[in-house]
């Protein structure tokens, strides 16, 4: 006897012009859609100031980048929204399109997934907009580094630590997948991904040419694509390690320093490569 499984309502939180690890993760995405209600994709904030790109920039970039990703895969590019114009750390509280989009959404679902895979600020406001959407929501975030590494300068996180500490503060559900030593096992090679996906079509190979230049870390044949792990953690947590501790607390030198009384959030401790790769593989050539 099949069993047919409800499909999941996802929100997915992307800077997706930033590096190449969103337009793949958001492909990915889209490729299981027998799985996923894609119910919105809202835009993340980032910046580069030594390429002088504002946040104001990289709403822009990455608002024309998820919709021309939707419009080529047949996904209703109106799902798209943009997010905040700065970050909470340096004092923006605006209510955006974004932020407004995820507290309906989660308001009438029964249970929506918050997929983060940049600065956590847009899901930091809903927070703030309606606390009562954590009872309602669960969120995967990459961001940071593992438990006990000196400190979580990673670009997701040190771009609002604000944001960071107020889901953390928060009850809302919550799963971290950190970077270093852990998520960084993606790691993998151009060549593999031209024998793996390339020449199938015009915009693989243009994700193939992003990979190996994004326009902001310099010529790359080898990098880990970290945000697919995100997604790869949704369709089966069977390839993921995991432990649940209490929450900690963020001190100034973005170290996290372990706590005995709060309460409980997943992190991530190990990944099985593999099995992620494969499953990507195989639903980019479906």
């Amino acid at each position: 006897m099949n069993i047919i499984r409800d499909k999941i309502n996802i929100i997915l939180d992307t800077d997706t012009y930033n590096e190449c690890d969103d337009q793949f993760a958001l492909t990915y995405l889209i490729k299981h859609q027998d799985l996923f209600n894609i119910e919105a994709i809202t835009i993340a904030p980032y910046s580069h100031h030594k390429h002088f790109v504002s946040v104001p920039d990289g709403q822009d970039l990455s608002y024309k980048e998820a919709k021309k990703i939707c419009d080529y895969f047949g996904v209703d590019s109106s799902k798209v929204y943009k997010g905040s114009m700065d970050y909470i750390q340096n004092g923006y509280a605006q209510d955006n399109d974004a932020v407004n989009k995820i507290v309906e959404i989660v308001k009438n679902n029964e249970k929506t997934y918050i997929l983060a895979i940049g600065a956590i600020t847009n899901i930091a406001l809903a927070i703030i907009k309606e606390p009562t959407i954590v009872d309602k929501a669960e969120i995967i975030w990459l961001g940071g580094h593992q438990i006990g590494y000196e400190n979580n300068r990673e670009y997701n996180f040190k771009q609002d630590i604000e944001a960071v500490k107020i889901v953390f503060n928060s009850s809302v559900p919550l799963t971290v997948l950190p970077c270093n030593e852990v998520v960084s096992k993606l790691n993998i090679n151009i060549n593999t991904l031209k024998e793996k996906i390339g020449n199938k079509n015009e915009f693989y190979d243009n994700l193939i040419e992003r990979f190996h230049n994004d326009g902001y870390n310099g010529i790359r044949v080898e990098r880990p694509i970290f945000d697919v792990a995100v997604i790869a953690y949704m369709v089966n947590k069977k390839w993921f390690k995991t432990t649940k501790i209490s929450c900690p607390e963020i001190l100034d030198d973005l170290s996290y320093k372990l706590t005995n009384s709060k309460r409980k959030i997943t992190f991530v401790t190990n990944i099985n490569r593999e099995k992620i790769y494969n499953d990507l593989f195989q639903r980019y050539n479906m």
